[in-house]
């Protein structure tokens, strides 16, 4: 009896140890700033080409997808523009995207994400106000 009880504990250790022990991570994500970058909130003239540039490294997991999504003048629903595949087992990837601001007066929201392979997600935002 007092070895089952040893085992039980023994593997009760373990099992607890290693569950509580792994603390989840999500991946970063950081905007590239410097000559050339868009990373804050601007006012555009119609038309404008900017570069948003991302640097994204591996929290828990390895890195999955890198995407942007816009939605213009305060709707809530995003939509994808663009996706990159991250490379498998790249733990640091950049990636730049190029805009160009619609051609009409209003608002439009830059959302930027990471994803890991869990799921986990991170994301940045840029509003760009377009008169």
């Amino acid at each position: 009896m007092r070895n089952g009880l040893l085992l039980f504990a023994a593997c009760a250790l373990l099992f607890f140890g290693n569950s509580c022990s792994k603390e989840s991570k999500s991946p970063t994500l950081t905007l590239k700033t410097g000559a050339g970058y868009t990373s804050t909130d601007i006012t555009a003239a119609p038309g404008t080409v900017i570069q948003v540039g991302v640097i994204a490294d591996m929290g828990t997991d390895p890195l999955k997808l890198i995407y942007s999504e816009v939605a213009f003048d305060g709707a809530n629903v995003d939509s994808l523009y663009t996706r990159v595949e991250v490379p498998a087992n790249q733990p640091h990837y950049e990636h730049d995207f190029t805009i160009t601001v619609r051609n009409q007066v209003g608002t439009e929201r830059w959302t930027f994400n990471v994803n890991d392979k869990d799921g986990r997600l991170t994301e940045k935002e840029i509003k760009i106000v377009v008169q």
